[in-house]
């Protein structure tokens, strides 16, 4: 783009150099010659201003695109790559995700933010806030500082959704990461727990249509006051009350529980009944609580899901998370956003999954570390498989 503005005001100006010599030899008081002449120079005028004229949005060569979008980026560090992820990459609030532990960003590397694991996923979450246009981040981690270039665009565009500062953040970011991978450039619109999508809300009400199949007559509920989680606890307290099934909140009562938060709440909740604070028979996930580090805690977890974790597609997601941003799991939230942003997401009839995790003797289980795992190829349960156990047989 550079060349052509160039080269339109190089003519002009030549067009122009020959008129005065043109003059002087009196050459232009022929019609037909100046009107050659003008035409040619209006065109080249034209294009000159076309291409050198004030930048629309998103021309390149100006102040950055209005609207930028998720970074995946890599730094060497220590002899060695790592990931980081920046969301949204846009002015303002944003969160970077770091393959490594105990790792720090910012935009002043005198005055980093520690970062710190968060339920759900794999990787070290730090808070920065990024200026409008180009810039850097500075990431520290092992011992290495590096910077990592951003555009985060201009300012007055598409802000962080909201719920990327709040507990949901990391699965907000992980769906960013998922379009990514799927081939989209755009900035996350919101979060997925700023609504309850129909086939989740589907997929909550065959599960308790299967509880009920097998003669519960109460279950425990854990929740979360996000959108989703507050439609989720509703449609559940809906299909339970129509099957006369009672809800009340975890205790010692031994009875199935269903967990309908974001990754917080349900790490609470699995972790609770891994140590015995809580009892269930069974704990029943959202179809959004895939991920393997809600799944290691040995906790009965079972999850409706309408894909086969070990299927072309998903397996297919994973193998591309692990080649871009190794380090992180596999998640729900991504595999959604992914397959949205190939267009191939559609409804499937909904089958009950339950995680088995196979514990090696001497290892202290998988659980262990956190539940969270630093592998080249991503899996969705490493040490452990996801099998179904029960089909839910309708679509949404």
């Amino acid at each position: 783009m550079n060349a052509v503005l160039a080269a339109a005001v190089v003519l002009t100006a030549a067009l122009a150099l020959g008129a005065l010599l043109l003059l002087r030899t009196r050459l232009l008081a022929r019609r037909t010659t100046a009107s050659a002449y003008f035409a040619a120079a209006v065109a080249c005028a034209v294009l000159a201003g076309a291409w050198g004229g004030p930048l629309l949005p998103g021309d390149a060569g100006g102040a950055g695109p209005v609207s930028a979008g998720p970074l995946l980026g890599s730094l060497g560090m220590g002899g060695a790559q790592v990931p980081v992820l920046v969301v949204p990459n846009r002015p303002g609030y944003n969160l970077v995700g770091v393959a490594a532990p105990e790792a720090s960003a910012g935009t002043d590397r005198e005055r980093l933010v520690r970062g710190g694991r968060r339920p759900g996923s794999a990787l070290t979450w730090v808070p920065v806030e990024l200026p409008a246009g180009p810039g850097r981040v500075w990431v520290s981690a092992g011992g290495s500082l590096a910077p990592l270039a951003v555009d985060t665009g201009r300012a007055g565009g598409r802000a962080a959704p909201a719920g990327l500062s709040g507990a949901d953040g990391p699965e907000c970011a992980s769906a960013a990461a998922g379009a990514v991978l799927g081939g989209s450039a755009e900035p996350p619109a919101g979060c997925p727990a700023d609504a309850l999508a129909e086939a989740d809300a589907a997929a909550l009400r065959e599960t308790v249509g299967f509880l009920a199949g097998r003669g519960t007559r109460a279950l425990a509920l854990v929740e979360d006051d996000s959108p989703r989680g507050r439609a989720a606890a509703a449609q559940v307290r809906g299909a339970a009350a129509r099957a006369g099934i009672a809800v009340g909140r975890p205790d010692s009562t031994r009875r199935p529980l269903v967990v309908t938060s974001g990754w917080a709440g349900a790490d609470t909740a699995v972790r609770d009944v891994e140590a015995g604070r809580a009892v269930a028979e069974g704990t029943y996930l959202a179809p959004w609580l895939l991920s393997a580090p809600l799944l290691s805690p040995s906790a009965g977890q079972l999850i409706p899901l309408r894909y086969a974790p070990n299927g072309p597609a998903a397996v297919e997601y994973a193998a591309a998370l692990g080649a871009r941003l190794p380090g992180e799991v596999p998640t729900a939230a991504g595999y959604e956003a992914w397959r949205a942003a190939r267009g191939s997401a559609g409804p499937a009839p909904a089958k009950l999954y339950a995680a088995a995790v196979l514990y090696v003797p001497g290892s202290g289980g998988p659980a262990a570390g956190g539940g969270h795992h630093h592998t080249e190829s991503a899996s969705w349960l490493p040490s452990g498989m996801i099998v179904p156990v029960a089909g839910l047989g309708t679509t949404p």
